[in-house]
């Protein structure tokens, strides 16, 4: 695999890592509690919409495996904590099988639909959907560790 995919996937792991550690320092009963600002999320819904958007972008489009979301929904969900370790552990293993397959073969899911990124599905490179991934990974470990701070205060 090239350096640069060996560096963006650290960096994907690195955000998984620091989501797990953000979740640790979730109160239980915060988990599926919102901000008391509208556009707010839980930190349970954070986390899912990041496995979802990595399943969507990885499997479904990358691949062109049916894997069903419902992206307007995922602000939505709510849950365990258990049941969030257990779905990042799957999809970190996924996302090696995805993404390799993805850069070795090119995009598979091309006609797939259920995003809101403001991009050219016809055009994005499998290398741009890595990056996408990493980018949108960082900035919602970003935004759940606002949220518990701001939970926790």
């Amino acid at each position: 695999m090239d350096l640069w995919f060996e560096a963006a996937r650290d960096t994907a792991d690195r955000c998984w890592d620091g989501i797990l550690a953000t979740l640790d320092g979730v109160a239980d009963a915060d988990l599926n509690s919102r901000l008391p600002v509208a556009g707010s999320n839980a930190p349970y819904a954070i986390v899912h919409h990041c496995i979802e958007m990595t399943r969507w972008w990885l499997g479904t489009f990358g691949c062109g495996l049916d894997l069903p979301r419902d992206r307007s929904g995922e602000f939505e969900a709510t849950g365990t904590r258990d049941d969030l370790v257990v779905r990042i552990a799957q999809v970190r293993a996924d996302v090696d099988v995805w993404a390799t397959r993805m850069l070795r073969n090119g995009i598979a899911g091309r006609d797939a639909r259920g995003t809101r990124a403001n991009v050219d599905l016809d055009t994005v490179t499998p290398q741009w959907v890595v990056l996408h991934v990493v980018h949108e990974l960082a900035q919602h470990l970003g935004q759940l560790q606002v949220t518990r701070d701001l939970l926790s205060a």
